[in-house]
C-alpha cells in the first residue's frame, strides 16, 4: 500500500476520529466550541487505550487484539459523535454559526498561524533524533513486528524476564504501535517523527486557545495576541532542555512531551472550568479521563495530575468552603492514586 494512502489513514485516526469523539463529548451542550473537540476526543481515546492496554499486557495478549478493540471502540464513538450532530438540526446550525463567527482572521491570528505552520514544518521535516527514541520508538516497532505488548526487550530482542517497571503503567509506545497498525502498517518511526508532531502541534495550540477563552472570554483580539505570544515563547524556549516549550519543539512524539505541552495545560483548563466554577462548564467525567490520559503518556503524569487537581481543590475549599468539591476531585484522581501506589510498589 502506498505511503500516501497510509498517511491518509493516519490522519483519519489521528484527526477525524478524535474530533468526532470530541463532538460526542460536547453533544449535551447548547454550543460546541470547535477548538475543544480535538483535545476532548484525545482525552477519551487516551483513556480507552490505558484501560485496554494494562489488562491485556498482563494477560500477554497479542497486539492485534488490542488494535481491534481500540479501533472498534474508536470508530463506534466517532460514528456516535457524527450522528449526534447530523441528527440534530439545531445543533448543526449552531456549529455552522459558531464556525462562521470564529473563522474571521485577524492580523494577530494570521501572524500566530504563520508561526505555528513554520513550527510544524520544522518539527516534521527537521525532526530532532532524541536518544529516548531508542526505547520509545523501538518499543513500538518491536511490538508491531512481534505482535506482542511489552513482551520483547527492544534492546536485546529477547523476552523480558521482568516487565519494565517504569513504563508498564504508562504504555504510550503501545499507542504508537496500535495507530501504526491501524494506518495500514505505517512504520512507527515515520508515524512518530513525521505524523505525530504535525497532529499534536495542532492539539497544543487548540488547548492554548481554550485557555485564552478563560483569560479573555470577551476579547478576540486579546486571545489572538495570547496565541501569538505562546507561539513566540515556544520558538525561543531552548534556554533549557527541561521546560515545556523545549519538549514541545523537539520531542512532541514522546509521551512526556505530550504531558508537558498538552495534558498539563488541559488539566489547568478543566480545573478552571470545572473545579473553580460554581456550576461546572463540563462533566466531571472529563477530569477523570484527563487523569487516565496523564497515566498513559508518562509515569510522571501519575504523580503530577492528582497534585495539580488537588491544588485547585484546596484553593476552592479555602475560598468557597466547598467540601463536596474535595470528594469529587478525589474520585477523579482515584485511578492515578491506585496506579501511583502500584508504581511505588513495583519500584
Amino acid at each position: 500500500m502506498s505511503i500516501i494512502l497510509k498517511g491518509i489513514l493516519a490522519l483519519f485516526w489521528l484527526l477525524l476520529v478524535p474530533a468526532a469523539i470530541g463532538i460526542l463529548v460536547m453533544s449535551k451542550r447548547k454550543d460546541i466550541c470547535p477548538e475543544a473537540c480535538l483535545p476532548f476526543g484525545y482525552l477519551v481515546l487516551f483513556s480507552v487505550m490505558e484501560i485496554f492496554t494494562l489488562p491485556l499486557t498482563f494477560l500477554k495478549a497479542p497486539l492485534h487484539i488490542l488494535t481491534a478493540l481500540y479501533g472498534g471502540v474508536a470508530v463506534l464513538l466517532a460514528a456516535a459523535g457524527v450522528v449526534s450532530v447530523v441528527g440534530n438540526k439545531e445543533k448543526r446550525q449552531n456549529m455552522i454559526s459558531v464556525q462562521k463567527r470564529e473563522s474571521k482572521i485577524t492580523f494577530y491570528f494570521a501572524l500566530a498561524l504563520l508561526l505555528i505552520i513554520c513550527q510544524i514544518v520544522m518539527c516534521t521535516l527537521l525532526a530532532h533524533m532524541d536518544a529516548d527514541d531508542s526505547f520509545f520508538v523501538a518499543s513500538a516497532t518491536t511490538d508491531v513486528y512481534t505482535d506482542t505488548i511489552f513482551e520483547v526487550n527492544p534492546d536485546t530482542g529477547r523476552y523480558y524476564m521482568v516487565l519494565p517497571e517504569r513504563y508498564i503503567l504508562s504504555p504510550f509506545p503501545v499507542f504508537l504501535a496500535v495507530v501504526s497498525q491501524l494506518s495500514a502498517g505505517l512504520h512507527p518511526a515515520i508515524m512518530a517523527h513525521m505524523v505525530f508532531p504535525a497532529v499534536f502541534w495542532i492539539v497544543v495550540y487548540m488547548v492554548q486557545s481554550l485557555l485564552s477563552r478563560c483569560w479573555f472570554p470577551n476579547d478576540r483580539k486579546a486571545r489572538d495576541i495570547y496565541l501569538l505570544l505562546v507561539a513566540v515563547i515556544s520558538s525561543f524556549s531552548a534556554y533549557s532542555v527541561y521546560n515545556a516549550g523545549n519538549f514541545q519543539m523537539v520531542r512532541l512524539w514522546q509521551g512526556k512531551a505530550i504531558l508537558a505541552a498538552i495534558l498539563i495545560p488541559m488539566l489547568v483548563y478543566l480545573c478552571l472550568t470545572i473545579v473553580m466554577k460554581e456550576k461546572a462548564d463540563y462533566s466531571w467525567g472529563l477530569m477523570l479521563m484527563a487523569n487516565l490520559s496523564c497515566c498513559l503518556v508518562s509515569s510522571m503524569g501519575i504523580i503530577l495530575a492528582p497534585l495539580l487537581i488537588g491544588s485547585f481543590a484546596v484553593v476552592k475549599l479555602i475560598y468557597k468552603k466547598d467540601f463536596m468539591c474535595i470528594w469529587k476531585c478525589a474520585l477523579c484522581c482515584t485511578p492515578t492514586l491506585v496506579l501511583g501506589l502500584i508504581f511505588l510498589y513495583v519500584l
